[in-house]
Formats: C-alpha cells, sequence, structure tokens
C-alpha cells in the first residue's frame, strides 16, 4: 500500500472545502457586517499501517494527514458613510438582536433597517430589531424623522421612544454559529449580557462592510489552485511509479 496516496488524496479533499469556504467568503463580501470563514491546517496522525501483516510490531508506516480548521473572523470591518438614516453601524464590542418569524434570537453587525407599516422597526428579511429588554422597537408611522444617538437612543421627532439592543457574548467563538442572516447561539443555555456603553458606539448614517479582503481571498484562491495542481503530479507520479514497479516485478523469465 502507498500511503502517500492516501496523504495527498486527503490533501485535494480538504483543498475542495478551503476553495468553497473562499468562494462563501467572496460571493458575501458585500454583505454589511459580514464575517468572514478563516481557515487553517494541522497535521494529524493517521494512525500506523503495517508492512506486512506476519511483522507489525518491528515494521510499521506511520502516517500523517491534513486536518482543515475552519472558524468565524469577528475582527470589525470598516465603516463606511452612506448618509441614509435607516442605516446603523456599531463600533466596538457587541452585536444588534432581532427576532426571526420563529421567535428565536439572531445576531448581527448589519444595521440596515426600516419601519414596517406598523411602525416596528425591522430589517431587510423582516425580522424585528430588540432593544435592550428583547422587545421590538416601534415608531408612530409618518410623524416625523427618527433620529439614533450614539447610545443607541432612538428618537422621534426629539421624543424618546426606545433603545438599540446591544449584546455581548463572553466568547463568541464557542458561543455562537453562523446562521442565513447573522448568527444563533450554540446551545440554549447560552444568554447574553447587555454590552457596557462605554465599550460600543452606534452611528447613524454608517454601515460596517464585511471583512473580507477581496485581494488577500483571491490570493488564497491561487495558493488552492496551485496546492492542488502539485497534488494531482504526486498522485499521478506515484501511480506511474507503481505501474512501472508492477510491469518491472511482475515480469517472468
Amino acid at each position: 500500500m502507498n500511503l502517500s496516496l492516501y496523504e495527498n488524496a486527503s490533501a485535494l479533499r480538504g483543498l475542495e472545502q478551503y476553495q468553497n469556504i473562499i468562494a462563501n467568503n467572496i460571493a458575501a463580501s458585500h454583505v454589511a457586517g459580514f464575517k468572514k470563514v478563516a481557515v487553517s491546517f494541522e497535521a494529524v496522525e493517521g494512525g500506523e499501517i503495517a508492512r506486512s501483516t506476519h511483522d507489525r510490531l518491528r515494521h510499521e508506516m506511520p502516517g500523517s494527514f491534513p486536518v482543515m480548521k475552519n472558524q468565524v473572523d469577528y475582527i470589525e470591518g470598516e465603516l463606511r458613510e452612506t448618509s441614509n438614516p435607516m442605516d446603523m453601524a456599531l463600533r466596538g464590542d457587541g452585536f444588534f438582536a432581532l427576532k426571526n418569524a420563529g421567535g428565536d434570537s439572531v445576531y448581527t453587525r448589519d444595521g440596515q433597517f426600516y419601519f414596517n407599516a406598523e411602525g416596528t422597526m425591522v430589517n431587510s428579511m423582516g425580522h424585528e430589531f430588540s432593544d435592550s429588554t428583547g422587545a421590538s422597537i416601534s415608531v408612530i408611522p409618518g410623524q416625523g424623522d427618527v433620529t439614533i444617538d450614539k447610545e443607541g437612543q432612538v428618537f422621534q421627532m426629539e421624543q424618546l421612544v426606545g433603545q438599540i439592543g446591544v449584546f455581548a457574548f463572553e466568547n463568541p467563538l464557542l458561543n455562537l454559529q453562523k446562521v442565513g442572516g447573522g448568527f444563533v447561539a450554540k446551545e440554549e443555555g447560552v444568554v447574553p449580557e447587555s454590552a457596557e456603553p462605554e465599550n460600543f458606539t452606534i452611528l447613524q448614517g454608517f454601515l460596517e462592510n464585511s471583512n473580507v479582503s477581496a485581494i488577500e481571498e483571491m490570493i488564497g484562491l491561487i495558493e488552492v489552485s496551485r496546492a492542488h495542481e502539485a497534488n494531482q503530479k504526486m498522485i499521478q507520479t506515484f501511480d506511474q511509479n507503481i505501474g512501472k514497479a508492477i510491469g518491472t516485478l511482475g515480469q517472468t523469465s
């Protein structure tokens, strides 16, 4: 058995997964508040394969296989001024909280919002923004412009009508998982705390860009392509060598 064939095949599988992650990062790079997925590889020992079933202890072939690990990169994206009063960006710690159709909390850094016909503050998917207590935020339709200060207080015609909820997790990498439209808690017992006011600032008329660097992702695609080609060539070389060995050793005089 040629263990190298299995090692290279494992590398090709990992590279395919890596390429899919890069493609998803690039596709969502225009989404406000999107957090990219970062990838790393490590070699994991894959056990030992005996050279001979009759002599396992003295002649062993240790094998190591590449294993891909990925995790969300929560680094803050650059802020972009839109001058649209229906946009807000969160600088610092925490997430905005949304209530989806099922009543579950979804956490996001995307601050694009509008007010529906009932005057409730929602996002593009119709999910309601939560205030600091988890309740929805509402205004009186047609009764004046809405402004949001740096602390997240919502005013309509200088009257306080709500408070944008900003929630922080002790360890987002361990506590959150990606879903469509943001993040959810991995376990039911994981409950965020209201972020301390000194740890965040809300800016109306701004949006947080995704933290995806198109240049870095394109470089990653090139590296994946080169690594994929190298592993393919290695497999072809091993296959040719095995063919030659069989052709030579299989000859009878």
